[in-house]
């Protein structure tokens, strides 16, 4: 039997490419293609940031430490298992080249920067999927409450449309790779799967937040246009009637978030992805099985 631990040297350091690549792709799209409205739009919220009087600031607050809490206990878990299957000398399972392994530098220096790398990857991750959130919070608030700017809907739809069609794109895609190349990972070495399993529920866990919040923005947009279709038009005056008539006919069709490859946004989609990813792993495991029993 041959050694392929080469080959889980690629697929470590092909996750972390994936892990990167999100991050690049979404802080380009939200940061430098769409930075002017996405601005705008976060500013709507300064005030709920500010304002300490407010009811749900408190709310707020305690969520924000539940999740901060939570979310520190499991990097701290994750980089404690490394931490012991490596002997204590690299939370991310590589090791920063150049630096010889009789060296008592190599402990220090790898454990102190790869906890340092993986907390700030998982903080950039979490605050693109919180951006996200924040803006689809946004426009469904505004589906709900009638505008009076009508004539400018359509040109905040289209740029916002774009701008969740490359930021969904880059996630999804990402994550689908992700589940891939984990279940390869530790299909390929001998690893805990309790390990396993918390990295595919959480991969599992950020796929139905995004597929989730594209089903509420759509299911907004329609109530949006049933209720004006449903109002008592004939009680109105004339000027009502012809601005509920424009309103019409802009709700006719609902706002979705479309991506490429994946199509609208919706729970839907969430049940593609899984499908499309254990049938890509399948078929390589399938693969994989066959090339080695001919070994």
């Amino acid at each position: 039997m041959k050694d392929f631990s080469n080959f889980l040297d690629v697929a470590f350091t092909i996750t972390f490419v994936i892990a990167y690549y999100q991050v690049l792709m979404v802080y380009l799209s939200i940061n430098v293609f769409n930075r002017d409205g996405v601005i705008k739009i976060l500013a709507y919220f300064d005030h709920l940031v500010t304002d300490r009087k407010c009811e749900i600031s408190e709310i707020r607050q305690r969520i924000f430490r539940c999740l901060l809490t939570g979310l520190g206990s499991v990097g701290f878990l994750v980089n404690c298992y490394d931490l012991a299957v490596t002997n204590f000398t690299a939370p991310m399972l590589f090791l920063i080249p150049g630096i010889p392994q009789d060296s008592i530098f190599l402990r220090p220096v790898n454990i102190i920067f790869q906890v340092t790398l993986y907390f700030a990857t998982m903080g950039m991750i979490i605050i693109s999927d919180a951006v996200i959130m924040i803006m689809i919070m946004y426009i469904q608030a505004e589906l709900l409450s009638i505008t009076e700017l009508l004539s400018h809907l359509d040109i905040e739809q289209i740029h916002l449309s774009k701008s969740f069609w490359h930021t969904y794109f880059h996630k999804l895609l990402a994550i689908m790779m992700y589940l891939c190349f984990t279940f390869f990972t530790f299909q390929s070495i001998n690893s805990s799967i309790i390990l396993a399993v918390l990295i595919a529920i959480s991969e599992v866990w950020e796929v139905f937040i995004l597929c989730y919040f594209g089903q509420i923005i759509r299911n907004a947009s329609e109530a949006m246009s049933v209720a004006l279709y449903m109002s008592k038009w004939y009680l109105m005056d004339v000027a009502d009637q012809k601005n509920l008539l424009m309103l019409m006919l802009r709700f006719k069709y609902p706002f979705k978030v479309e991506t490429f490859g994946f199509g609208v946004i919706s729970i839907y989609t969430f049940v593609q992805v899984l499908i499309t990813t254990n049938y890509f792993f399948n078929d390589y495991l399938g693969y994989n099985t066959t090339y080695l029993s001919d070994l």
